[in-house]
């Protein structure tokens, strides 16, 4: 009887893990048809092409902020930098306790304008004030100070006074490439029979980049290993996972940092939802719903390039709890949106997409777990054959570290942001560390957010303490650039 429950486990054991395999040997597969696809379509629809347009959509950025004093001037500078013929930046001040505010008043010469206090088309906390700038060349920054609400309610904020056809919403402590709203409004342009509902862009790790005047001037490596981890994360989360799931029409996320929405898609599900802490994967899932029950074409698009910058963990305290809070984000969305699974109504996002989070997204770390509780019943109650063991060990090492190679490969030769020799090895030492170094520490946070979700254990946020960016000055005004002046 034993033989048998043994070789029930081993044999699920097996499936899981062929399974995964087998899907990453897809996703690498998928991803590189993808890259091929977009540099065609990039090379036929040029950016300076689109520039030259004066019938684009107008656009919306609105970034939340709390207490983001270290980088919040940085980030405005850089977001009033993007080339763009048509956009407003609205940076909704979610209660900050710190100068946040201040700053921007002085730096960006702010001043109170009259605004209507009323109900707003998207439920958000009480706005105390809105500002904009008297000068000229801030013309298109507003800021709305409002009471905490979270940083569902203050995108919610922004989107409710955002005048555009477009809405992207992003983060203020992140660094958008100044080109970067020309290629995310491309799929809008050739969109046809299906509607674009979302999206997306590549997210980049700036920790210790050279940055002039709230631009990236020169990419470098993080001089911590935990960040340079964290790089080799998002090529193989980005690259090659978002890249393959868009080519087949699957992609259920899209990153909260960089996605572009449709203000009329927004408006009609009722924005981001507060009450969820993983609220871009609930929003993208919820606007597909929303499409699937209207019975209308949609997609939702992912732009390979990175195009947008942020400040990554720097520490193991700050890393797990990201991590944690990722983890009961993903928890609540599952759950949230439960009637999915394996509902044909939804078509393939029922059938084939919303399982595979359920299994493999959220299942994952639940499998690590047990496979380790297995092991350890063996060693003390069966005894262990340690030659297989040894050499399956291995055999998954290797199997990980030759996706993170491929993933890093393949970002390298096809984007120049981490094309020299050395930094390419670099980040290849960090993938083949990430096993031993990082990855315990993520089952841990993954784990911990998950049980916190079990027994109702409500932390909010987080702690995400930022030590701003290396920042230099050259005494050029950003924002004095003939899109926005």
């Amino acid at each position: 009887m034993n033989n048998i429950f043994h070789s029930i486990i081993e044999f699920l054991f097996l499936i899981y893990g062929v399974s995964t395999f087998a899907i990453y040997i897809g996703i690498i597969i998928y991803s590189r048809k993808a890259i091929i696809r977009t540099k065609k379509e990039a090379a036929f629809l040029d950016i300076n092409l689109i520039k030259g347009a004066k019938d684009l959509p107008s656009i919306t950025l609105v970034a939340p902020a709390y207490n983001e004093g270290k980088t919040i001037v940085t980030n405005v500078r850089s977001l009033l930098s993007i080339q763009y013929p048509v956009y407003e930046l609205i940076i909704s001040n979610d209660g900050s306790t710190d100068d946040s505010l201040k700053q921007l008043i002085n730096v960006f010469d702010l001043e109170l304008i009259s605004f209507y206090k009323g109900a707003t088309e998207i439920e958000c906390a009480p706005i105390k004030a809105i500002y904009k700038s008297n000068n000229p060349k801030y013309a298109s920054l507003t800021v709305v100070d409002k009471e905490n609400g979270g940083r569902s309610d203050a995108i919610n904020a922004g989107i409710a006074y955002a005048k555009s056809d477009l809405v992207l919403c992003t983060d203020a402590d992140c660094i958008i490439e100044q080109d970067a709203l020309l290629k995310m409004v491309r799929p809008y342009l050739e969109a046809l029979e299906e509607e674009v509902i979302a999206s997306g862009g590549a997210i980049g790790i700036a920790n210790d980049s050279v940055i002039i005047n709230g631009t990236i001037k020169e990419i470098r490596l993080p001089k911590k290993l935990i960040s340079r981890i964290q790089i080799v994360e998002y090529i193989r989360a980005f690259l090659l996972g978002r890249m393959a799931w868009g080519e087949i029409g699957g992609l259920m996320l899209v990153s909260g940092a960089f996605g572009l929405y449709p203000k009329h898609r927004l408006l009609e599900v009722g924005g981001f939802d507060k009450d969820t802490i993983g609220e871009d994967l609930e929003l993208c899932i919820r606007l597909r719903r929303h499409m699937e029950d209207l019975k209308l074409k949609y997609k939702v698009v992912y732009i390979p390039e990175t195009l947008c910058w942020t400040e990554s963990p720097s520490t193991f305290k700050i890393y797990v709890s990201q991590r944690d809070r990722w983890a009961r984000g993903l928890w609540e969305t599952i759950f949230k949106h439960k009637a999915l699974f394996f509902n044909k109504k939804y078509n393939n996002m029922g059938k084939y997409y919303f399982p595979y989070w359920v299994f493999f997204e959220l299942g994952a770390p639940i499998a690590e777990l047990l496979g380790m509780v297995y092991i350890t019943y063996l060693v003390f109650f069966v005894g262990l054959v340690w030659s297989n063991t040894v050499a399956l060990f291995i055999a998954v090492y290797l199997a990980g570290c030759m996706f993170s190679t491929i993933a890093i490969l393949m970002y390298s030769f096809n984007y120049s942001h981490y094309s020299k020799p050395k930094m390419i090895f670099k980040l290849l030492l960090a993938a083949y560390l990430e096993p031993f170094y990082s990855h315990p520490i993520l089952l841990y946070a993954q784990l911990k957010g998950f049980l916190k979700k079990i027994f109702n254990i409500d932390t909010g946020w987080g702690i995400m303490t930022r030590t701003g960016f290396n920042e230099e000055e050259t005494g050029i005004e950003v924002g004095n650039n003939s899109f926005n002046s």
